[in-house]
C-alpha cells in the first residue's frame, strides 16, 4: 500500500518565504506537527497501490481551461484543527476557479486507483468526500494553503499568533504548469513524478 500526496510546490519565492517562517517557529516552539514536511499545497492524498501508481504515471493527463495561477491571500489559522488537534498556521490561497477545476479533475481521474480505508468522520461532508474520493477535503470543503506547521495546544501563544496572522504577504502571485506526486512515510516525502497541466 502506498499513501499517495497529490501537490502543488510553492515558486522559489514562496518557498523561501515558506521555510523561513518554519525555521522562525522551530526557534520559537521548537518540534512541531508538518514543520518537517516540504513546503507544499495539498490538492489530495489517497492509499493506493505500486500496479495503480505505474498507471498513473502512463495513462492520467491533467488539462486545466482556466488561467495557471492563483494568489495568496493572506496569513491565516486553523484553530483545533480537526487532524492534529492544534492549531496551524497556513499561508492561505484564494481559491479560483482552476484550483477547483484542477482538485476536483484529479480526484475524478484518481478515485479508480484508491485503496479505502475504515476511517470514519462525524461530519458529513467529510465522510461523503472520503467515500466517494478517498479524501475527505473536496471541492466546498476544500481550503487550499501551504502549511507552516501545527502548534499544539500546550505551546499556544497569542501574541505570536496574532503577529502572524497580520503579516503582510503583498498577494503573492504564482503560475504552475506541473503537479507533484509523492509517496508518503510518515513525515518522509518522496517525490515519485510530475505531471504537466496541458
Amino acid at each position: 500500500m502506498i499513501k499517495l500526496g497529490v501537490f502543488i510546490l510553492p515558486n522559489k519565492k514562496l518557498k523561501d518565504k515558506i521555510l523561513l517562517r518554519k525555521k522562525d517557529v522551530k526557534k520559537k516552539f521548537g518540534n512541531q506537527k508538518y514543520l518537517s514536511h516540504p513546503p507544499h499545497c495539498t490538492l489530495c492524498v489517497i492509499n493506493s497501490t505500486n500496479k495503480s501508481l505505474n498507471l498513473i504515471k502512463k495513462n492520467e493527463v491533467f488539462t486545466s481551461r482556466h488561467k495557471r495561477e492563483f494568489k495568496i491571500e493572506k496569513s491565516e489559522i486553523f484553530f483545533n484543527d480537526p487532524i492534529t488537534k492544534g492549531n496551524t498556521l497556513i499561508f492561505k490561497i484564494k481559491k479560483n476557479n482552476f484550483l477547483k477545476y484542477l482538485q476536483l479533475q484529479i480526484c475524478n481521474k484518481l478515485k479508480k486507483y484508491t485503496v479505502k480505508g475504515k476511517k470514519k468522520f462525524k461530519n458529513v461532508l467529510m465522510k461523503k468526500n472520503y467515500q466517494r474520493f478517498g479524501y475527505p477535503f473536496v471541492n466546498t470543503n476544500w481550503r487550499p494553503h501551504f502549511t507552516i506547521a501545527s502548534i499544539s495546544k500546550s505551546s499556544t501563544n497569542e501574541i505570536y499568533f496574532k503577529n502572524f496572522k497580520n503579516e503582510k504577504l503583498n498577494k503573492i502571485n504564482q503560475k504552475i504548469s506541473f503537479i507533484f506526486f509523492f509517496q508518503i512515510k510518515k513525515n518522509n516525502h518522496k517525490l515519485i513524478c510530475s505531471k504537466k497541466i496541458i
